[in-house]
């Protein structure tokens, strides 16, 4: 499933790989390298959160296949054209993604970024609806506000894990 040319990039290393008992919660954040989602990490980081980045979706397959991942931050148009106008046939890769992360059997919630909304209520609402129909946690506007998504993980992990952190 994850394409050969990926398998030798790496993905962030992670500093307590020896000790994964001093890890608190491992977020995955796909992106483009945006500014938030590289400002994310740095702020989770004191608080024993540790930030997995991927940039495709075969990189966050990757990681959800070999790291316990806890909450999932999906951007929508990952491996996509942002400009493209996703139809039922044509599902942005943040979508397909969200996909594979249902099928798994300890999902983690998602947190689906949503950029260049398109304002046309029909493409909009079923971009919204499909997210919501793979069970996303919620969805946010691109640029994403910091404070917004802080309150938006924080809202999951009591969610699912019951206020406390899940290792």
């Amino acid at each position: 499933m994850v394409a050969a040319a990926y398998r030798n990039i790496p993905i962030n290393p992670d500093p307590d790989e020896a000790n994964p008992s001093s890890r608190r919660l491992n977020v995955m954040v796909t992106d483009r390298g945006e500014r938030w989602a590289v400002q994310l990490p740095q702020l989770l980081e004191p608080q024993g959160v540790y930030a997995y980045r991927a940039s495709s979706a075969d990189q966050a397959v990757e990681l959800i296949r070999t790291r316990p991942i806890h909450v999932a931050v999906v951007d929508m148009y990952l491996d996509a054209d942002p400009d493209e106008q996703p139809r039922p046939n044509r599902l942005p890769g943040g979508l397909k993604l969200l996909q594979v992360i249902q099928r798994l059997p300890d999902r983690p919630p998602a947190v689906m970024v949503v950029r260049n909304r398109h304002f046309d209520p029909r493409i909009d609402n079923f971009v919204l609806t499909e997210a919501l129909k793979l069970n996303a946690f919620s969805v946010l506007d691109q640029p994403v506000n910091l404070e917004q998504m802080l309150s938006t993980l924080r809202r999951a992990v009591e969610r699912y894990f019951g206020g406390r952190w899940p290792t």
